[in-house]
């Protein structure tokens, strides 16, 4: 398993991350130079095998928590998910998940759905609570609110939902993201491409 600063280096460095949906995807994301993903996929009698695959081609996986088939989110599940899968970490809106995870070791990505004010002010306590070791804000066009958020935690943001174009990345990244998630492929190609995304 990666430390956490490291990981965090590396998602820094390269802007992406790849939000998974389906083994298509995933052999895409292979073929690409994006080196992080959010794996949104996978049932107990798979997850293991795709996590692997991964690890081998030296990418680092989070699992989203809440879209992984026939596991329990209690302390044993995430255990499972740290020990015998092996994740680099999960994504996940429950404070208690966070909670396990960090126990187990794994990184921590606190999914926020933005969808007032009073969703923001909630998320922001939320995340100075559970200190996790990053913010996914949801949807990813709001470049107002991901300054707010910047100016209220000391947590590095990734945006994600729908993000289709070059210039919806460069705004979330110019107003205050650390990354940007997204399952868009064409975005994918266009890791490290400034001139395109600008």
């Amino acid at each position: 398993m990666i430390q956490v600063n490291e990981a965090l280096r590396t998602i820094g460095q390269e802007k992406m991350i790849a939000s998974i949906k389906s083994p298509k995807q995933l052999e895409k994301f292979l073929q690409s130079d994006v080196t992080t993903t959010f794996l949104m996929m996978g049932t107990l009698s798979t997850l293991d095998r795709y996590v692997a695959h991964l690890k081998q081609e030296n990418r680092t996986v989070f699992l989203h928590a809440e879209r992984i088939n026939g596991i329990s989110l209690d302390r044993d599940g995430i255990d499972y998910l740290a020990k015998r899968v092996g994740a680099d970490g999960i994504v996940t809106t429950k404070a208690s998940v966070i909670q396990h995870a960090k126990r187990a070791g794994l990184m921590t990505v606190q999914r926020l759905f933005l969808v007032d004010s009073d969703a923001i002010s909630s998320g922001i306590k939320m995340a100075k609570d559970q200190q996790p070791d990053a913010l996914e804000l949801m949807p990813g066009l709001i470049p107002s609110v991901i300054e707010h958020v910047a100016e209220h935690v000391s947590l590095p943001i990734v945006t994600g939902g729908m993000i289709r174009k070059p210039i919806h990345v460069h705004e979330a990244l110019s107003h205050g993201a650390f990354a940007v998630s997204t399952g868009d492929e064409r975005l994918w190609a266009s890791q490290g491409m400034k001139e395109e995304i600008i």
